[in-house]
């Protein structure tokens, strides 16, 4: 394989140089199109117009936005000829108006405008009720709700040289439009305009003076504007060429996970990354691990039972992370583990803050957050995909796997759904040595010269989501949805320390959401949501292979091996109600409350040994497990949280926004006596504030200093879980019902640097912070089987630095890179202790996007990551001593363009040299080789769009 990739390194080399080659000079493609000056309110506007030119276009789209929506799309569709038809739907023709302009896509992706453009777009006037001149409160901002248009006449155009001066006698070439000359800084009034998310001052350009276009004759009646007095006019609020640049490529991704409305990246209040369809896509990622491996701060590895952990600059916990699902939480409530590994197929985009998130979320957004949404468009994605990995007896471990998503509205009604199926036969790599590898061997369950056994990577994975959206009235909008996640694998390596075959780890989860939103007026919003989940996992874990023996009796005989099963269901019903304020220009104050029961439903421990290793019938629960469902008349087993929040945006001055926002927690926890014994349930209180400071003294220069708090009660497992000890069943985590919160105080700073030079774009980020953990929860191996979970009394302090720079030449030319580096220090160990190493503590990602002629695009991920090392926290940890080495890996990818405007092709082949990467293990003393990590693989996906 090496060999293979060596040789064809010349070819990759020329392929390099051929994106260098010119283009053939083309007369710029046009669309004739008049846009009309009046509109009716809710009925749906026809957009048609006749292609010009000789520049090659591949397909077409109209870019709208009614009055405080950001832009969306609908595609111009070939009538017949040169002709082409699209229509905004109704529900975006609200007064005071619409806007729009026209983008076509060349053969190399290039977006290039057809008619108008985003400073200076079609600006048609919806006649309906007297336009306001307060910005309003931005509507679900994080995903744009578009309708399907309803049957309506097209409106009459005006006259025939509104955009280029063409006429049906001979053509006429227009000159190109003069940019509107800005509004000097001394007429600005002093109290800034609100910007909406996502898109600049909603309709306010409506009313908004412009220059008239070059060979227009005929002026707008003065209807279609009414006058205003010079004290009351408001200059319009421009985007500046630099974001119109911009807003053709991809450098301005947005994010609603900071504020809880869609914001471009570099704006918000919070050191965070967006990742959107088309950058998934270039980077070969297939899952959201995948993704969230290249992201700056963040470092994905494996445990024994095959998890995926990520940990967040340089500190690695399930329960300190918070995941999302379209804003519901997936964090298991027993464990703290979320069921994340989901295909990227059927998402829109990964949204991640990197630093605490409780000031908004709450409990468990410690570290940081990550949002998962879903694709809810209008019509119909589906995908197929087909690989898989070279197994050790030279055959191939195949993965098939199928994705579909779509959305259709029918008048006020809007259905959408999304399905993943995913059936993987995973990599296979040799486990040399084990805990049991001395006793297999001498019971002859292995040959001298076999491994211990294998790694098994096999999974069943169902993802199934519906829901609809009704417009109950134009104030009104309500939204419901569910979503079933189901999952069935082995485990990688096994429970502990021993390799386990025949583990099956079985995993499902409903999600159902229920959200209200009502729009009192122009300034204040109401949502009102109700949602609940439950969560089931049967862990089977076979501790002993098959045929496996303790002793010479008949009954300590293991014809199936050693086995035992946790089976847990945790239920959670909540309720929220929040409000968004606009208390005058610039400013937007959130407000809400909410209650949330978490509860234990159902736990069960059962094993087919008993504590002395002689064989049972079946599986029975043995003695000494704690029934937490009873325990202090089940107190234990239910949590109810109250919480109440507020946050004010401010934008002082038109560069200067001010962030402020604290949120009251009140957590029910277990109360324990002097002897650490449950005797029933205390509240605790907590608060955690936010402060934001966004300073923007350029267009192209954004800086950032954060202050947040974040707290994390401890899971049901850390407090309650008691597993019987026998020799069998080593390295359990002990529950500590004692344990206290865990707070976070963070301090960020940051910059956002945006440059044009010529057809060049490039993006630098870079930010700085310091972290200081108080009562952090941890497990240290203080004994060599029971592991006892406690707080670290004096802290723990991590600081570090991160940066990422991304260069866009075009639609398909990108190249980008991000660094990471952190120390993690435990606060109560001597200072030659005091790092924490057993994850990277540098970190490095760069990626390339190339075309290769007009249809395909080649893409080169690489990941690296720093030498990883046992920490020092114990004696234990210390003689247990293990070192993984520095790795780098490569993920490469060719893809289509879309072929006849409905199909793409992509092969994939992650870790192309398959270089030995591997993850740590609890006992590296009893599994010195460590777990490996997938090999090399390829992919081969077929995407489908209507």
């Amino acid at each position: 394989m090496k060999s293979v990739l060596t040789r064809s390194r010349p070819f990759l080399l020329a392929l390099v140089f051929l994106t260098a080659l010119p283009v053939l000079a083309q007369e710029q493609a046009t669309l004739l199109h008049n846009a009309p000056e009046q509109a009716a309110p809710g009925v749906a506007l026809v957009v048609d117009g006749v292609l010009t030119g000789t520049q090659r276009i591949m397909r077409m789209v109209i870019r709208y936005r009614g009055p405080g929506e950001p832009y969306s799309e609908t595609p111009l569709e070939l009538q017949y000829g040169d002709l082409y038809r699209g229509i905004i739907p109704a529900s975006s023709l609200t007064p005071p108006g619409v806007e729009y302009y026209v983008e076509g896509f060349t053969p190399s992706g290039e977006r290039v405008p057809l008619f108008k453009s985003a400073t200076r777009p079609a600006r048609v006037v919806v006649v309906g009720q007297v336009t306001s001149t307060r910005t309003p409160i931005s509507s679900r901002t994080a995903e744009p709700r578009t309708v399907e248009p309803e049957p309506a006449p097209r409106a009459e155009p005006p006259s025939r040289n509104e955009r280029t001066g063409r006429r049906s006698e001979p053509t006429v070439k227009a000159e190109p439009a003069p940019k509107a000359e800005p509004t000097p800084k001394a007429e600005r009034k002093p109290e800034p305009v609100r910007k909406a998310s996502g898109s600049d001052d909603a309709m306010e350009a409506l009313t908004a003076e412009l220059p008239p276009d070059p060979g227009s004759t005929a002026s707008r009646p003065s209807a279609v504007r009414p006058a205003r007095s010079t004290e009351s006019e408001q200059p319009e609020p421009e985007r500046s060429e630099l974001e119109e640049d911009l807003a053709l490529y991809t450098a301005e991704d947005t994010l609603a996970l900071a504020t809880r409305h869609e914001e471009k990246v570099k704006k918000v209040p919070a050191i965070a990354a967006s990742f959107g369809r088309e950058q998934i896509r270039a980077l070969g990622a297939r899952t959201v691990a995948d993704v969230l491996d290249v992201m700056p701060g963040l470092t994905l590895s494996r445990d024994v039972q095959g998890f995926h952990r990520v940990a967040i600059r340089g500190l690695r916990n399930d329960a300190e992370v918070l995941f999302l699902l379209n804003g519901q939480r997936l964090n298991n409530f027993f464990d703290g583990k979320a069921l994340m590994n989901l295909p990227v197929e059927n998402l829109e985009r990964i949204e991640v803050i990197r630093g605490p998130g409780s000031a908004l979320y709450g409990a468990g957004a410690f570290l940081g957050v990550v949002n998962i949404v879903t694709q809810r468009s209008e019509g119909l994605l589906a995908a197929v995909s087909g690989g898989g990995f070279p197994k050790l007896d030279d055959r191939l471990a195949t993965t098939f796997d199928g994705h579909l998503s779509g959305a259709h509205s029918f008048g006020r009604l809007k259905l959408f759904g999304d399905a993943d199926v995913w059936h993987q036969v995973g990599d296979s790599a040799p486990i040399e040595t084990d805990a049991l590898s001395a006793d297999t061997l001498a019971q002859k369950l292995r040959e001298p010269l076999e491994p211990s056994g294998t790694t098994q990577d096999d999974r069943f994975l169902l993802n199934l989501g519906l829901g609809f959206g009704y417009e109950l009235s134009s104030e009104s909008h309500l939204q419901v949805s569910a979503r079933l996640l189901s999952e069935e694998r082995s485990a990688l390596v096994g429970l502990f320390d021993t390799v386990g075959p025949g583990s099956r780890l079985g995993w499902q989860v409903f999600l159902g959401d229920i959200t209200y939103e009502h729009e009192l007026n122009d300034r204040v919003r109401l949502r009102a949501r109700l949602y609940g989940d439950q969560q089931s996992t049967d862990r089977l874990f076979q501790i002993g292979p098959d045929g496996f023996r303790t002793g010479p009796d008949d009954n300590q005989l293991f014809p199936d091996g050693m086995l035992e099963q946790t089976r847990v269901t945790v239920r959670s019903l909540g309720t929220s109600v929040d409000s968004d304020v606009s208390l005058f220009e610039g400013n937007r104050l959130s407000l809400g409350a909410g209650a949330e029961l978490q509860m234990l439903g159902a736990y069960g421990y059962e094993t087919n040994y008993t504590l002395d290793s002689r064989r049972r019938p079946a599986l029975t629960t043995p003695e000494g497990v704690v029934d937490m469902l009873t325990l202090a008349d089940g107190a234990a087993s239910r949590r109810l949280t109250f919480s109440a929040f507020a946050q004010d945006q401010w934008t002082v001055v038109e560069p200067l926004t001010l962030t402020f926002g604290v949120r009251a927690d009140v957590t029910q926890l277990p109360s324990v006596d002097n002897a650490n014994a449950i005797t029933g349930t205390q509240l605790v209180p907590s608060v955690n504030p936010r402060v934001g400071l966004v300073f923007s003294p350029t267009d192209s220069l954004v800086l950032k200093l954060l202050y947040g708090r974040a707290f994390r009660p401890p899971t049901l497992q850390e407090l309650l879980e008691t597993i019987p000890n026998t020799y069998y069943n080593q390295g359990r985590f002990e529950g500590n019902p004692a344990l206290l919160p865990a707070v976070v105080n963070t301090l960020e700073a940051g910059a956002d640097l945006i440059q044009v030079s010529g057809e060049s774009r490039v993006r630098i980020r870079a930010n700085a912070f310091l972290e200081s953990f108080s009562n952090p929860i941890a497990a240290v191996d203080t004994s060599g089987n029971i592991v006892p979970v406690r707080n670290r009394e004096l802290g723990v302090l991590v600081y570090g630095v991160e940066g990422e720079a991304r260069l866009e030449a075009s639609k398909r030319a990108t190249t980008w890179i991000n660094a990471s580096l952190f120390r993690a220090e435990d606060q109560g160990l001597p200072a030659n202790h005091r790092f924490l190493t057993d994850t990277p503590q540098a970190r490095f990602n760069a990626g390339v996007s190339m075309p290769i002629g007009d249809f395909i695009n080649f893409d080169v991920v690489v990941r690296a990551g720093a030498e990883r090392r046992n920490n020092t926290r114990s004696v234990l940890e210390l003689i247990r001593r293990y070192k993984i080495p520095a790795y780098g890996l490569i993920t490469a990818q060719v893809r289509t363009e879309p072929i006849g405007d409905h199909f793409e092709l992509a092969v994939v082949v992650q870790n192309v040299f398959d270089s030995d990467l591997r993850d740590d293990v609890p006992r590296p003393d009893r599994m010195p080789g460590l777990i490996p990590r997938e090999g090399v693989s390829a992919f081969l996906t077929l995407r489908a769009r209507n």
